[in-house]
């Protein structure tokens, strides 16, 4: 089953019939269209051939379903957040033009039916993440975490790249240095390789992932659950995208 995702606003007078044949009509003049294929109980990117690599975007909310993964101070799960800010950064990069993909938009794991097996459903999540990417190897392919750590005095954001990847390292570098000017001025934490790290080790695209944040410290925990400051956050890392991809 396919199904062609189009985001149209509501108007007060249009019908049912009306809203098909407008849709209809808008996907005959634009050559964008997102394409998704439903296989098993999840929605993964089959194909968008007509839109160009370079405005493309794929966002990769860490973790979700029966994996929490960290447990912040204030009780916030780091799915969630992950989740929250991935939304708000694919809603910046689309009101500037790009198409962005997500790995999920939902709480959930990436596995199939047949991937439903305990022991598999983790490594069954990270490779249809990295499937995803597969389809648009040209695009950037940036990862939403969040850090933790036993003790409560570390914090800042930090970004990993793809190992041995210039072009990773340099999306990376922009990420961090943007975000330190203006969130954190006070963050002197360095970019690293991600080597260990799967959704890194296994895609094909410029890749990075960013930890926003440590959980386990208060203060930091109580900032990254605020859509106040999840909102600068977001803005300064949408920044560094667009600056790294239009420069």
């Amino acid at each position: 089953m396919r199904i062609y995702v189009l985001n149209l606003k509501k108007h007060r007078y249009a019908t049912a019939f009306t809203a098909v044949v407008l849709a209809l009509i808008i996907l005959s003049a634009i050559s964008i269209s997102a394409v998704t294929h439903i296989f098993g109980s999840e929605l993964f990117v089959e194909a968008a051939d007509a839109i160009p690599y370079e405005k493309i975007v794929i966002l990769d909310a860490g973790h979700g379903g029966e994996d929490s993964g960290a447990i912040g101070k204030n009780g916030r799960l780091e799915k969630d957040l992950n989740l929250e800010l991935a939304l708000e950064i694919g809603a910046l990069l689309e009101e500037r033009g790009y198409v962005v993909l997500y790995t999920r938009t939902d709480d959930r794991l990436l596995y199939t039916e047949a991937e439903n097996i305990k022991g598999i459903r983790k490594i069954s999540d990270l490779k249809n993440r990295c499937k995803v990417a597969a389809n648009y190897p040209e695009s950037l392919f940036v990862s939403i975490h969040m850090n933790s750590f036993g003790s409560e005095k570390y914090s800042g954001l930090q970004v990993y790249h793809k190992p041995d990847d210039a072009e990773s390292r340099e999306l990376a570098d922009a990420i961090q240095q943007r975000v330190i000017k203006d969130v954190q001025p006070e963050n002197n934490r360095k970019i690293k390789s991600g080597n260990g790290m799967y959704v890194l080790e296994n895609v094909e695209n410029t890749a990075v992932l960013i930890e926003c944040g440590f959980l386990t410290n208060r203060d930091e925990c109580e900032k990254l659950s605020e859509k106040e400051y999840q909102k600068r956050l977001c803005f300064s890392i949408v920044c560094a995208i667009i600056e790294y991809i239009e420069d």
